[in-house]
Parts: structure tokens; sequence; C-alpha cells
């Protein structure tokens, strides 16, 4: 399934345009909490005779959101749990039939990697890079199979290279960079450029 990614500027319109594209039941409550629930319990086209793919196209407005961790952190869940068929409170339904959910974003302009340091934010989201795609999953210890030590990823924001972003020492970030995330100059100078944006902001918030 396809969603436009431009009709999803704030929180109302994401949950809108899933619950009209999705065909949630009349009582979706509109949160982050309901699409979760809708989302591992979806009644829509397809339920329980497919997987489901949905691809966010044009997604590259969604980099100047403040809820893009949040986003991306909800939908890793609401996949967990259709995948490993749990219920609300994360119990093991056997009655559930498993079915397999993607969240896919779809940029026109913009490379992936500028995504990384804000989907990072994202509760027990962990990001890695792997042949030019940013990948997203959950990695806190009580999700089956989510201890972040037996995998290569980077759990939570990208501050592990702050200090030298605000000292000034640009080389030794990269080179954190590229250590910890396995990626190539290109990319690091990607996410050091996100990066220093976000510590300057923090630092000299809008009046």
């Amino acid at each position: 399934m396809r969603l436009d990614g431009r009709d999803m500027g704030d929180p109302a319109s994401v949950f809108r345009t899933f619950a009209r594209e999705l065909s949630f039941i009349g009582s979706f409550g509109h949160n982050w909490d309901a699409l979760v629930d809708c989302l591992q319990d979806w009644h829509g086209p397809g339920h329980g005779n497919q997987d489901l793919a949905i691809l966010i196209e044009y997604a590259d407005g969604l980099l100047d959101s403040d809820f893009l961790g949040l986003f991306v952190s909800v939908l890793a869940q609401a996949a967990w749990n259709s995948n490993l068929r749990l219920d609300a409170n994360g119990e093991l339904d056997e009655g559930r039939p498993r079915m397999a959910q993607h969240f896919v974003f779809l940029l026109d302009h913009t490379t992936p990697v500028a995504f990384m340091d804000k989907t990072a934010r994202g509760t027990d989201v962990a990001v890695a890079l792997d042949g030019g795609r940013l990948l997203a999953t959950l990695t806190d210890v009580d999700w089956p199979g989510g201890n972040p030590a037996s995998a290569p990823w980077t759990a939570g924001p990208l501050s592990f290279a702050d200090r030298e972003i605000l000292d000034g020492m640009m080389l030794q970030a990269v080179k954190l960079f590229r250590g910890h995330l396995g990626c190539s100059i290109h990319e690091a100078l990607d996410i050091l450029q996100s990066r220093s944006e976000h510590l300057l902001q923090s630092r000299n918030p809008p009046a």
C-alpha cells in the first residue's frame, strides 16, 4: 500500500492518512497508541491473508517534523507485535495469525543518512546503514531478540560525537561516526551536518 508523506505534516494528519488509506475501524482513537493497535490488528483489505508493506512516498518533508523518531518507533512496535503475534499487552496470542509488516520511507531528494539522527531519537529505536539504506528496528532487551549488543546497530541518539562537534573537532567527529557506524566518509559528513544543525538549534532555540 502506498501513502503520501506530503499528507503527514503533523501527527493529526498522520492519523487521518493511515485511517483513510487502511480503512481503520470507526473507533480508531487518532493517537499514537491507537495507531499501534490498529496496525497490529488490521482489518483492512487483505487482512489475515497476506503480509503488508506500506510505502510512504515523498517522505522527504518528514525530516523537518519534530515527531519523526516517535513515528518510526510506533511503526516498529506495530510491526513487531504483528510479526510476533503479540496482543495489546505484549503477550503471545497463539490464535492470532502471523502477519509480516514492513514500513518503507521513499525519498526523492534527501539522503537516507540525513534521517539517521532524528530516527534514532525514537523510543528503543536503533539504526544502521546498509547499502545506502537507513534501517530502523527496536533493540530494547524487553523485545524478543532485541539485545542491541548482539547486532551491529547504534541505539539511541547519535550523541557519542557531540563533544568533538561542540569543540570544533570535526575530523575527529567524522572518524567517530565512521568507526561506530561503519559508514563511508560521505555518509559520515552527512551525519555530521545533521547532528551539528541539531546541536546548534538545541543551544539556540528559536524565540
